[in-house]
């Protein structure tokens, strides 16, 4: 019997897109765009020094010493078939790509074995103009194949494959593919980054001072957007976009009114929209409140608006975008009360564990979750969680979200203020108008000494980000605050509000009863101590998850307060 011969290849399998359909409609035109698209994709290969092996009707399989090799011919192929595709008088025709790495049988001149079968397979699950990889190819190149994006499509289970294999999708400007990444079947279709077309903001009167606010307003607010990594910012006359800005000014002497609004350009949809009367007075704290608010309340809308998409789809079917997308949109709609966004985000770390984005949202998921628990952190979750912070910062040292993330932890678990005003700062010169790094600046300016400066600093960033992922914590903070200024019954007011709109999050009852005993209300202090310990009896003052001060008699004192108050 004769040895069978094997070797490792790197194969690309490439198909037209609706072949068969575009031949019913026009055989002739069709078979000469096919011999065009052929001799251009046949020539890239050939430049790349692959060996086509198979070719039927519009498909193409080629070998290729290198999976690098493969990819960036893969790339190229795309490119040319989006610049031929933009020729006028020329009829479009998309392929679709497929590259896969394995071992192969060698029979003459052809190739055979499961290497070329996910290599067939992995072409069709790619959307037309994209090019689909296995993991195993996505290990080889992803370091050294420069502007690419890889984005996570889960583990698949492909036709006639016996093993599920782990799936990404390339999606690259300059290789003329989409900027909509491919998703697992059954999940809608989501941008990976929205593009946000931002008009110049409108003057409907006022004179030369108005005209240069509007102007810098234009600026600022492209700046703080280009500076989201979640959102691509674009101008009106770019082309297609997924949301659309538009702002007006209207002055009457030193009154000026602001209005702005955020639509859905697929819906026609307006998502968000506001008006804001100010005077004209200091320019440019008018600037930075103005940019803070809108900042905040494009990049929230959207999120909630992706959610809106995601919110009953099955994590199983969603790419790891797409996961934290919906994670994101768990938090910001406060709906995380028994920890359904953490599942999502072990998937997510799971499937792509070199996402320092999903090990941050983590890291802030299962932080968020003991916020509904009075009691202390268990150690081995405390730790997770420091752990899936400080992974996600060495994944990316730039990212402020891990870095703002970080700070919350922080303090909350060391309750060390000097470094999480340097982790805030850190953020902050990355994202200058990220809501989490601005407030946790303000919480450790507190501690830290500068009470009343903090205090006014977090009540401006709470206005500002009202439905940020944060803002109860925000809140309870700023009623700390308030209790260390001496203002107790500003303090308790807070407080009761808090836990009036989100009574499900028992260590607020904490805070509660605390700034209550402060305020000289003994009889609700003790009421609100009676309410925790009917859940948990067995809760004291040394197990119960307290908040941390940068005073040590500070602390004294609230522990002291609480004592009083009956636990």
């Amino acid at each position: 019997m004769p040895q069978i011969q094997r070797k490792l290849a790197a194969i690309l399998a490439a198909d037209v897109y609706q072949f068969s359909a575009m031949m019913g409609e026009d055989e002739s035109g069709t078979l000469a765009s096919l011999r065009a698209c052929r001799a251009i994709v046949d020539g890239i290969i050939g430049e790349h020094h692959g060996r086509i092996f198979g070719s039927a009707g519009d498909s193409v399989l080629a070998e290729f010493a290198s999976a690098v090799s493969a990819v960036i011919c893969a790339v190229e192929c795309q490119r040319a078939m989006a610049d031929r595709n933009s020729q006028p008088d020329t009829k479009p025709m998309q392929f679709r790509i497929g590259v896969n790495i394995g071992d192969v049988i060698i029979e003459a001149d052809n190739l055979y074995g499961d290497g070329v079968n996910v290599a067939a397979r992995l072409e069709a699950i790619a959307r037309p103009g994209w090019i689909c990889v296995s993991s195993k190819v996505y290990e080889e190149v992803r370091r050294k194949v420069a502007d690419l994006r890889f984005i996570d499509g889960g583990v698949q289970s492909l036709k006639n494959i016996v093993d599920p294999v782990g799936v990404y999708h390339i999606g690259s400007d300059a290789a003329g593919v989409p900027a909509q990444p491919a998703a697992p079947t059954g999940a809608p279709a989501i941008p990976e980054k929205p593009a946000v077309a931002v008009g110049a903001i409108r003057i409907i009167s006022g004179d030369d001072e108005v005209k240069a606010l509007a102007e810098g307003l234009d600026d600022a607010i492209r700046s703080a957007l280009a500076h989201n990594t979640a959102i691509t910012v674009k101008s009106v006359d770019t082309g297609a976009v997924d949301f659309a800005f538009k702002g007006s000014v209207q002055a009457a002497g030193r009154r000026l009114r602001f209005s702005f609004a955020l639509a859905e350009t697929a819906s026609a949809a307006q998502i968000w929209a506001q008006r804001y009367d100010r005077q004209l007075d200091d320019v440019f704290d008018l600037q930075d409140e103005i940019v803070q608010h809108v900042a905040a309340a494009i990049r929230n809308r959207i999120k909630l608006r992706i959610f809106e998409k995601l919110r009953s789809t099955d994590d199983a079917v969603l790419a790891v975008p797409q996961l934290l997308d919906k994670a994101a949109g768990i938090f910001m709609s406060s709906l995380d009360r028994g920890g359904q966004a953490v599942p999502a985000l072990r998937l997510a770390v799971t499937r792509a564990p070199e996402n320092s984005m999903a090990w941050a949202m983590l890291g802030f998921g299962l932080y968020r979750l003991a916020e509904y628990d009075a009691r202390v952190i268990a150690p081995e979750i405390a730790g997770e969680i420091l752990a899936s912070v400080d992974r996600a910062i060495a994944l990316d040292p730039k990212s402020y979200v891990a870095r703002s993330f970080k700070a919350i932890a922080v303090r909350d678990l060391r309750g060390d203020m000097r470094a999480v005003r340097e982790l805030a700062d850190e953020a902050l010169e990355r994202n200058a108008n990220f809501v989490p790094a601005k407030a946790m600046r303000c919480i450790a300016d507190i501690h830290l000494g500068d009470v009343a400066g903090g205090i006014q600093r977090l009540e401006a960033t709470i206005a500002a980000g009202t439905e940020d992922a944060s803002h109860l914590r925000h809140r309870r903070e700023l009623a700390i605050g308030y209790f260390l200024a001496g203002n107790t019954g500003d303090a308790a007011r807070l407080a009761s509000k808090l836990v009036e709109d989100a009574p499900e999050m028992k260590r607020n009852l904490l805070v509660l009863a605390g700034l209550l005993a402060a305020a000289g209300d003994q009889a609700a202090a003790r009421r609100t101590i009676e309410t925790l310990r009917a859940e948990a009896p067995e809760l004291t003052v040394a197990t119960a998850h307290l908040p941390r001060f940068g005073d040590v008699d500070a602390d004294v004192r609230f522990r002291g307060l609480l004592r009083a108050a009956g636990l």
